[in-house]
């Protein structure tokens, strides 16, 4: 099995832990690392620690601080990084955890969404022709995060229909105006979004619990196809073709629950390939998922 990842919004990722943190005072941490991240990278990285070699991520790289993104790809043994070089800087994420507070916080500065650094047309024209290429010989494109805004509106679609004609599996990790421009030219398989971004893509509001189920049963009848909402300390709600899950959670002590989101999708996506089985796909991501907040790397299942 081969799974192509697809991140527009790649990261240097900086966790810092504290035992305690306070606002407004010098803190100074215990802990600190440093980590090539975002969405589909982390769960690229899942995906390799699942089943070594089984995926690789492809991203736009800004050149102002590409060697330093690189150096971290590169010293990550679960990591395989295709870059495409633009103007400006990759973003950074500082994540704050306060073990005493048992906070985690995430601080994001999105340089790439300078109006001055545009991605361009070769840029997007050398993306969708490497996804071309890698839809002939991946399984599956696990497209996840959000598109700066220096990437046309459209691009989110287009890197979508290319894996879709290709008769591959889409899983879809974004929302907003991309999800719905991407559902005018194609459908994924499997949209995965957390309860906020459902409402707010699909409904515009937000929902009781029965009102939830039922939007999310129809919306998967509509589409003909799987809509996974996770709820973070809550059940997961999901629908295939209109039939309902509920799946429990698993009860841990979380130490970093950044790239949760991404470890399920992960999880998700390589038992379902292999097994074509709603409810043990959704068993397999809540525990990837639950591995991940006990560990201190974004997007790991490696305690």
């Amino acid at each position: 099995m081969k799974i192509l990842c697809v991140c527009l919004s790649p990261t240097i990722q900086r966790t810092i832990t504290f035992d305690s943190f306070n606002t407004g005072k010098v803190n100074r941490s215990q802990i600190w690392r440093e980590d090539a991240s975002g969405k589909a990278l982390n769960a690229a990285r899942v995906l390799n620690q699942l089943e070594p070699g089984s995926s690789v991520a492809l991203c736009p790289v800004g050149n102002a601080n590409a060697e330093h993104f690189m150096i971290l790809a590169s010293n990550d043994t679960n990591l395989y990084v295709t870059p495409i070089y633009i103007e400006g800087n990759t973003r950074e994420c500082w994540t704050i955890l306060d073990k005493t507070g048992k906070t985690t916080t995430e601080v994001i500065s999105d340089e790439l969404q300078n109006p001055l650094h545009i991605a361009g047309a070769e840029a997007e024209l050398k993306l969708l022709e490497f996804v071309r290429k890698d839809m002939m010989v991946c399984d599956a494109l696990l497209f996840a995060g959000s598109r700066p805004s220096n990437w046309s509106a459209n691009i989110c679609g287009r890197i979508c229909d290319v894996a879709k004609k290709a008769g591959k599996t889409i899983l879809a990790d974004f929302r907003g105006e991309d999800l719905l421009t991407t559902l005018k030219v194609c459908t994924p398989d499997i949209i995965k979004l957390n309860e906020t971004e459902f409402c707010q893509t699909f409904i515009g509001k937000s929902l009781s619990e029965d009102e939830l189920v039922s939007e999310i049963s129809k919306k998967s009848a509509e589409l003909k196809n799987i809509i996974v909402v996770t709820r973070g300390t809550k059940d997961t709600l999901s629908a295939d073709n209109g039939k309902a899950y509920r799946t429990p959670i698993e009860n841990i002590t979380a130490i970093n629950t950044t790239g949760c989101g991404d470890t399920f999708d992960a999880g998700f996506l390589n038992n379902y390939l292999n097994n074509k089985d709603m409810e043990s796909a959704l068993k397999a991501g809540t525990h990837c998922a639950a591995l991940n907040a006990q560990t201190i790397v974004p997007g790991s299942i490696n305690l």
